[in-house]
């Protein structure tokens, strides 16, 4: 499990070494431009990747002591990916066409690139094989590849659309590396459009939840360049990705806190509420004092990490910020208290429902306000969710602060 977050940890903050070199280099019209590309590589990725990061991870775990049903598994995935890969080509095209700040040809290859890279990594095989040492160490360091051709090839405005493309080498390589290490393992099966229907069948439900998320967690970006120019939208991503990466913190405390509360649940229902109550206060109390520590020296962030010329960013990061307690509350809520208590199909209408009311907000709010209506985008998004798990949960008598839900978990 360590492993697995230092993989995903690393997804956050290893980019994000390179945005204050970016921010410096390309300015913020250019860098408004690769920004948004980003974004719509990380909306494609998670088409390829169509949640079998859950599904096809579950699959092989359940079946990993037949070889030829691995083998099965692997060759569905791969075949589904093909056809995703090229529905996220075709999504790149119409998406270079209809945004302006798209209209470079090689950012927007990049980006598909980028998102192939990411959407075919074979994570998942190694995750439900629990083989994940060498996969992490291998996928680190391709992020630190495409950092690092960053940093070594881009010199000014005009490298912009090159961005992309050189981060997409560390991460290409990367997935191709660990593509041969899964096949040397599992015997090589050719993909044929029967096995693509399994694997999009097998895959869909958590492809649903997966693109739920995904409209408040990554679409904000995309959303706002379809409205506003590049150079506001670098202002709202710039302080966006501060607090994201700042927000992935919470990950080590919900990997811990998932599994005891799960087991508690089955073996010491009052316990499993005292660790929830406790886990909310704790994460409330803890995240609102990071958050006003960050917002009291916004100014002084934005400028070690940007410098000059970006000086809006400190304004926005000081409001974002706050979606970091809301954060915490819904994990806590969501993910450690519903999915214990397996509302699995509860908690995905939480988080689609918030979905499409921030992806109709931003819209509306970009169009109007600029980089402050995402803010409030972004907050609205997060506050929906913590507000629809707290009615779902309050209507099954199930909040963690009521008394009947001891005598209601797991009945």
């Amino acid at each position: 499990m360590l492993l697995l977050f230092l993989v995903k940890f690393s997804g956050y903050i290893v980019p994000l070494a390179a945005l204050p070199f970016l921010a410096r280099v390309l300015g913020p019209v250019k860098l408004g431009e690769v920004v948004i590309a980003q974004s719509l590589a990380l909306m494609l990725s998670v088409v390829i990747e169509y949640g079998f990061s859950i599904s096809a991870t579950r699959e092989v775990s359940r079946h990993r002591a037949s070889q030829e049903a691995v083998r099965t598994i692997v060759s569905n995935v791969f075949s589904a990916k093909l056809v995703l890969a090229l529905l996220a080509l075709l999504l790149a095209f119409c998406a270079s066409v209809a945004v302006a700040s798209l209209h470079d040809g090689l950012l927007v290859l990049g980006a598909w690139i980028y998102a192939a890279a990411i959407g075919f990594s074979p994570s998942w095989y190694f995750q439900g094989t629990e083989k994940l040492r060498t996969f992490s160490l291998i996928d680190i360091a391709g992020k630190f590849l495409g950092v690092g051709l960053i940093f070594a090839l881009v010199r000014g405005p005009g490298d912009a659309s090159q961005v992309l493309l050189l981060q997409s080498i560390g991460a290409a390589t990367a997935t191709l590396v660990c593509i041969r290490m899964q096949y040397v393992e599992v015997r090589f099966k050719r993909p044929t459009l029967k096995q693509c229907r399994h694997g999009l069948k097998d895959g869909f439900g958590m492809f649903v939840f997966r693109l739920a998320i995904s409209l408040y967690t990554l679409a904000n970006v995309f959303v706002m360049g379809i409205y506003a120019a590049p150079k506001a939208v670098a202002y709202f991503a710039s302080a966006e990705k501060l607090v994201r990466g700042a927000s992935s913190l919470i990950g080590p405390v919900s990997q811990a806190l998932f599994p005891r509360v799960t087991s508690l649940i089955q073996t010491d229902r009052a316990a499993a509420i005292r660790l929830v109550r406790l886990a909310l206060a704790g994460m409330f109390a803890g995240t609102c004092l990071f958050s006003l520590g960050i917002a009291l020296f916004a100014g002084d962030i934005t400028r070690i990490f940007f410098g000059p010329g970006y000086e809006p960013v400190a304004e926005l990061m000081r409001s974002l910020v706050w979606i970091i307690p809301l954060i915490g509350l819904g994990n806590v809520l969501g993910i450690q208290w519903m999915l214990s208590l397996g509302l699995d199909k509860e908690f995905n209408l939480c988080v689609i429902a918030a979905g499409a009311i921030n992806v109709c907000a931003a819209a509306f709010a970009a169009k109007l306000y600029g980089a402050a209506g995402m803010v409030a985008a972004s907050l609205l998004a997060e506050s929906v969710v913590v507000l629809l798990v707290v009615a779902t949960l309050k209507r099954k008598r199930l909040l963690p602060s009521s008394r009947l839900a001891q005598g209601q978990v797991g009945a």
